[in-house]
């Protein structure tokens, strides 16, 4: 993980901004009155500008489209439906020619599997910029040696965030690794008081934190004598199904968590309406910032992980969780890698494209120097993140503003918090696509199946016993027992 010093930073954002070249005169003419390349582009609405504004938006595409010399057709779903919107483009065919995939490790090998993303070695081979990340963020979700995706920041990991002034004003303590009982009796202490415990999105996948407890994994994997296996069906996994009950039956869950966003988890950690949530590391800055903001400032404390009967545990680990690829039948891949190259190494299209938006359409910098947002952009939810400081692949940034003296003051802890992380994150695989026609035919249909069993047992539709039946009914109508030979057989 890279260290980033906070005068580093300080000298960084003070460059002044370049204005964009090449402005486009004409609709899709560039200033030199060549034709611009025509291209679709999809990405959640959490990026352009974390704004939904559609104007706001356009703004950003703008910038993109006059760095980049193209015309760009954006399709920006909800980052709530953008999995669905996605995956409903590619059973569709109408596969945009950039386009995001979130949970990529494993979604990607599915839509590899099906021949919908163009194989992007020789290209990243002849750029400079892409051959510079790290070839492991690469190998995550290569198959055969062939690479689909481009990442476009350091693998993420989750921990849970505790408000510090609801620890000291309960009595709550828990070191950074507590146990999974400690965790549960020093939690219920907010029993009877209004808050809730401990706020969780509707990802069912994030309760992998709490099998990492168990040393259970959801997913088939490779164990440590390189066989693969369906960690869902292993004894450890009832033992973390019953856990997870119980942190629903005792209140320390949200009850309501089945529906709940993760800009709504954050809004209750901000506000004191929740005292902790599974976030990620990169986050940290955001919630003594936006706390400060809500009229409930406090500091949060890091829960790397928490440890199970065997001492086991780890924080969520993600690695590439999002990732961008190109449609396999972009008439442009060239000019497709080039987007990709500004967005994710253009020092002003970064953090302006996943952050914090245009100056004069988001944001006017005060007095002071620092970012306030402007009125359109206030009345449509903006909230500009400054993550860009310490997750991406560049080390300085084209803004005009200086961050807030609460980020600044808090990128030291930043750092630190990351860097634990990656010490104590949990495990994640990766299967590959092509070796087992039988799973990759089935491959999203085990997830979602799993994900619903799980809710059930969290929820208590059924028993961790009855949920783990029924699964077992599912993995003999899926061959799954063919998946394990195939596999293994490789």
């Amino acid at each position: 993980m890279k260290k980033v010093t906070t005068m580093v930073l300080i000298l960084a954002m003070v460059v002044s901004m370049l204005s964009a070249c090449g402005k486009d005169k004409g609709g899709n003419t560039s200033a030199d009155g060549t034709k611009k390349v025509e291209l679709s582009l999809s990405s959640a609405d959490n990026t352009f500008g974390y704004c939904t504004d559609a104007d706001l938006q356009k703004a950003v595409t703008k910038m993109l489209e006059e760095k980049t010399g193209t015309s760009l057709k954006t399709i920006i779903p909800p980052v709530s439906s953008y999995n669905e919107k996605v995956e409903t483009m590619i059973a569709g065919g109408d596969v945009p020619d950039i386009f995001c995939v979130s949970q990529a490790m494993t979604k990607l090998p599915n839509y590899i599997a099906r021949g919908k993303v163009l194989k992007l070695n020789d290209y990243i081979a002849k750029s400079e910029k892409l051959s510079s990340i790290p070839q492991e963020l690469y190998d995550a979700i290569s198959v055969d040696g062939g690479i689909y995706h481009i990442p476009y920041q350091y693998p993420k990991v989750k921990i849970i965030y505790l408000r510090k002034d609801i620890m000291e004003q309960y009595g709550i303590n828990l070191s950074n690794t507590p146990t999974t009982d400690e965790f549960i009796t020093e939690m219920s202490k907010l029993k009877g008081t209004g808050i809730i415990p401990f706020s969780f999105p509707k990802w069912i996948d994030n309760f992998q934190y709490f099998m990492n407890s168990f040393d259970a994994y959801a997913g088939i994997y490779q164990n440590v004598n390189g066989e693969y296996v369906d960690g869902f069906q292993e004894p450890q996994m009832m033992d973390a199904l019953n856990y997870l009950r119980e942190l629903y039956t005792n209140g320390i869950i949200d009850q309501e968590f089945i529906t709940t966003e993760n800009a709504t988890m954050r809004e209750y950690v901000y506000t004191g309406k929740a005292a902790s949530a599974l976030d990620y590391t990169t986050n940290y800055t955001n919630y003594v910032s936006q706390s400060k903001a809500a009229g409930a400032e406090t500091d949060v404390y890091p829960i790397y992980a928490i440890l199970g009967p065997n001492g086991k545990g780890g924080g969520l680990n993600e690695s590439v969780q999002t990732a961008f690829a190109i449609s396999a039948d972009c008439k442009n891949p060239e000019k497709a890698i080039e987007v990709l190259e500004t967005l994710i190494f253009d020092e002003e299209m970064y953090p302006t494209f996943f952050n914090v938006g245009v100056e004069g359409e988001h944001y006017t910098v005060d007095e002071n120097g620092f970012l306030a947002p402007t009125e359109k952009a206030a009345n449509s939810g903006y909230k500009p993140t400054f993550t860009f400081l310490y997750e991406t692949f560049l080390d300085e940034f084209k803004v005009n503003f200086k961050p807030s003296p609460e980020i600044q003051e808090s990128l030291s802890s930043q750092n630190m918090i990351m860097d634990e992380a990656q010490l104590q994150k949990g495990p994640k695989y990766a299967i590959p696509s092509g070796v087992s026609d039988t799973y990759d035919e089935v491959a999203a249909s085990i997830t979602s199946t799993w994900k619903e069993i799980v809710s059930q047992v969290v929820l208590g539709t059924v028993s961790a016993e009855e949920g783990m039946e029924n699964y077992k009914d599912f993995w003999k109508s899926v061959n799954g027992d063919t998946i394990l030979k195939e596999l293994n057989d490789k």
